[in-house]
């Protein structure tokens, strides 16, 4: 009875150990898949169709504040908005990359991915990457990492839980 009472509760032990390690373990996946080009093991920990859904609604929310603000009265707004949603679709191109996707983790500026598809060869910025990333659960099936970028800003991606495996969802960009 003592040997059952002990396996049962290790066996819980470990069981609570992978769901806490969960996210870190995902992550850890995503960062090796970016690293090897690997698209078949990224997609295994990012769930594309809400991820890109949610960037989308970001960008065009950001792009639609931009037009309104510079083009309030004009008639050519729409023509600008009808044009931004080209642009946006081209953005998350270049976002939903191993490379891109990639540097985003690295706390590179957004802003500087979509000027330039080169990753900078600036390495030593003085931002230690283990430094600039902070983490908490949200809830049960929601954990969040901040990257703080080198200018300040912060970057922020949602992990859900999908059953025992946590997939990226979101990516809050500054």
């Amino acid at each position: 009875m003592k040997k059952v009472f002990i396996s049962l509760l290790l066996f819980l032990v470990l069981v609570s150990s992978y769901l806490g390690l969960g996210p870190f373990l995902a992550l850890y996946s995503i960062k090796e898949s970016i690293e090897a080009k690997d698209s078949n093991q990224l997609s295994k920990n990012i769930y594309f169709p809400e991820l890109r859904a949610n960037l989308k609604d970001q960008i065009n929310l950001s792009f639609s504040d931009s037009i309104n603000k510079r083009l309030n009265d004009n008639p050519l707004r729409f023509l600008a908005e009808g044009l931004a949603d080209i642009v946006v679709d081209e953005t998350l191109d270049v976002f939903l990359t191993p490379d891109g996707l990639g540097r985003l983790m690295d706390g590179e500026d957004p802003s500087s991915i979509i000027r330039n598809n080169k990753k900078s060869e600036k390495k030593d910025s003085g931002v230690e990457v283990l430094e600039s990333i902070e983490f908490k659960y949200q809830s049960m099936n929601r954990f969040i990492v901040f990257i703080n970028t080198v200018n300040k800003k912060q970057i922020r991606l949602h992990l859900d839980r999908f059953g025992i495996r946590w997939k990226l969802v979101n990516v809050i960009l500054p």
